[in-house]
């Protein structure tokens, strides 16, 4: 099991933000499992809360999925240079949210591929991106590769974030129908990866729903979507607790094969008193 988590504390200022409004906060739960067959994990989870009321207000929050691929640990150094660069390159930026998030995207992009490119070791490594800025009830999603983001609002569980990959051109095109992509053999041939090229195409883009109380958002890898189909994810996540959602929901992938490493990343809003006592990630454990 592994975990991926960091507080962002920057710039402690005291001052009232412009509007006058506290800035939202929220709750995170995440856990990584290598699963029932790879010896290696290759995915990496990150929820970035800053302390500072301002910087929430002006950057939000910024909760991170990657599944690196590449074969001898290549992918790992992927992912986590995927996981590390997009978020310092986010808050570092000057600009407004979403030209800092592309901005963030592309520089990452390029690192990966460069250092894939002098050393023959990782030549050829990638990994798939998926983040999603929450700030004051809205969401903003930056994605390239086959990790997924949801939104559960009431029973509705909505799928943010679109696949890149072979079989859901196919299913566009009318090809296949979404029955048939559930079993088709190159389901998990991606099309597009961050720093697999020196451009990246990646999707960008304000949520036209608000993330607001009661609501859940699930960043994931393919390895729990693969077992786990998307009515069960609703129910569960509308049933339990996001801790307790995070550990089923791993431990159902794992019983079902498990071929995949296994993340899953939850958020739910709170309420400003809530948060005082509730300051980090929990990082728990699933046996």
């Amino acid at each position: 099991m592994a975990f991926f988590f960091r507080k962002n504390h920057r710039k402690n200022s005291h001052s009232e933000p412009a509007n006058g409004q506290p800035a939202a906060c929220y709750r995170a739960v995440a856990a990584s499992d290598v699963g029932a067959v790879r010896e290696h994990n290759e995915d990496r989870l990150l929820f970035t809360q800053p302390g500072d009321e301002k910087a929430r207000h002006s950057k939000g929050c910024l909760a991170m999925v990657a599944d690196g691929m590449g074969g001898h640990k290549a992918g790992q150094v992927a992912a986590q240079m995927a996981i590390d660069l997009v978020a310092r390159y986010y808050f570092d930026s000057n600009t407004d949210m979403p030209q800092a998030l592309r901005l963030a995207f592309e520089q990452a992009n390029k690192a990966i591929f460069q250092k894939a490119s002098r050393n023959k070791s990782l030549k050829g490594m990638g990994t798939t991106c998926t983040a999603v800025i929450l700030r004051n009830g809205q969401l903003f999603l930056g994605h390239v590769g086959d990790s997924r983001a949801y939104l559960l609002k009431g029973k509705q569980l909505m799928q943010l974030s679109k696949d890149h990959t072979y079989v859901q051109h196919l299913l566009d095109s009318g090809q296949i129908t979404r029955e048939e992509s559930l079993r088709h053999p190159e389901r998990n041939v991606i099309t597009r990866a961050m720093g697999t090229a020196a451009r990246l195409q990646a999707d960008f883009g304000l949520q036209q729903v608000p993330f607001e109380q009661d609501d859940k958002l699930l960043l994931c890898s393919d390895g729990l979507y693969e077992y786990v189909k998307d009515d069960e994810l609703a129910h569960l996540l509308q049933t339990h607790s996001i801790r307790e959602a995070t550990e089923l929901l791993i431990r159902l992938a794992k019983q079902r094969g498990g071929h995949d490493n296994i993340s899953v990343l939850l958020v739910e809003p709170i309420e400003q008193k809530d948060a005082k006592a509730d300051k980090d990630t929990q990082k728990i454990h699933v046996s």
